[in-house]
């Protein structure tokens, strides 16, 4: 979507929930993209550097707000609870395209998040569990069997195996992007508690690496590559593996900037966790 609202094929975005040009390297052009739509419309709970390029933004109530569930990546669901009422204009989300589906004539209305969960329940497997009466899941044996025999081996032969791991170059790390204790996304820098724990980004490297490049906690170092440079202040720790350097990715902004973006042929997910750098102190 990205290439086609760069060549001006996608005249306009409904973005939910993601911050492209916060997380994506600059590389993939996409704020460029972005600008050049005749309408962008984000649907968020900040004003997050993509909304912050938008012509409408809806405010969207977050998970203390409103009432549903969550399936975690395992396929357990969590029931959710409002805690608050809706701060301000915000409202849950679907609501939000409730209210958008009737004005554009295709309308999808409920009553509650329980109606949609009934919806659920009653159109996906696994799911049917859940409720008073228990819905068999509709299993599909085609499916599965085809999955198991063609699309599952395939992705593990050749998606899911591990490349063999590049020698660096004599003064580089490979330096990748992690999460860290106190901050778990993007939006969690928008907490003022948890900026003041953590206000900021730091470089995260082994004692040996830091030794090589006769470097110390809280020294400053520039990172850079042939995509452009870096400076962030360093700590040492024995959790990092020889060879590599960790930054946390909510603090990623003027980091993205060292890594490549390679998207995926099959899921078109991008894919821009590590890249080579050269580290050197500065003062």
């Amino acid at each position: 979507m990205i290439d086609r609202a760069q060549a001006g094929i996608i005249k306009s975005l409904f973005v939910v929930g993601e911050n492209p040009v916060g997380s994506l390297p600059p590389q993939t052009g996409v704020k460029e993209a972005l600008a050049k739509l005749d309408l962008l419309v984000c649907q968020e709970l900040f004003l997050t550097e993509t909304a912050a390029l938008a012509h409408v933004v809806l405010p969207a109530a977050s998970a203390m707000e409103k009432a549903g569930t969550f399936t975690n990546t395992e396929g357990h669901v969590q029931a959710v609870r409002p805690a608050i009422d809706p701060v301000g204009d915000s409202r849950p989300d679907w609501e939000i395209l409730s209210a958008l589906s009737i004005f554009i004539g295709v309308p999808l209305e409920y009553d509650d998040a329980k109606d949609i969960l009934k919806e659920i329940r009653a159109v996906i497997p696994g799911y049917g569990s859940l409720g008073p009466t228990p819905i068999p899941p509709a299993v599909d044996t085609a499916a599965i069997d085809r999955y198991m025999n063609e699309g599952y081996r395939r992705d593990l032969a050749n998606r899911y195996t591990l490349p063999a791991r590049a020698v660096g170059q004599e003064g580089t790390v490979q330096l990748g992007l992690v999460q860290n204790l106190f901050h778990s996304g993007k939006l969690s820098t928008y907490s003022k508690g948890l900026l003041q724990i953590e206000p900021s980004g730091f470089l995260q490297m082994n004692p040996l690496d830091a030794a090589r490049f006769a470097l110390s906690t809280g020294d400053r170092v520039r990172l850079s590559n042939s995509r452009g440079e870096f400076t962030t202040t360093m700590k040492v720790f024995d959790r990092v593996p020889e060879g590599l350097a960790w930054f946390p990715d909510h603090f990623a902004q003027e980091a993205l900037q060292l890594f490549d973006c390679v998207i995926d042929q099959d899921t078109k997910v991008p894919s821009y966790r590590t890249a080579s750098v050269s580290v050197m102190k500065t003062t």
